[in-house]
């Protein structure tokens, strides 16, 4: 995935996949969903694509 797509991810109706309707994807509200969530107790979340997988990374305080 493209940094610039990687960048994006967690914006509100953001698709990383552009040929996706909502009947076979989503909205592109679950990953700016996790994000609101994640910074409301705190946190961070990160993106990161290596050999075409994505992985997840959150972060929250002790």
């Amino acid at each position: 995935m493209s940094e610039e797509k990687l960048n994006r991810l967690f914006e509100q109706f953001f698709r990383a996949d552009s040929s996706r309707s909502s009947r076979s994807g989503g909205s592109g509200l679950g990953l700016a969903i996790s994000k609101e969530i994640v910074e409301l107790h705190g946190g961070k979340i990160k993106a990161e694509s290596h050999d075409n997988i994505i992985s997840f990374t959150i972060f929250l305080p002790l």
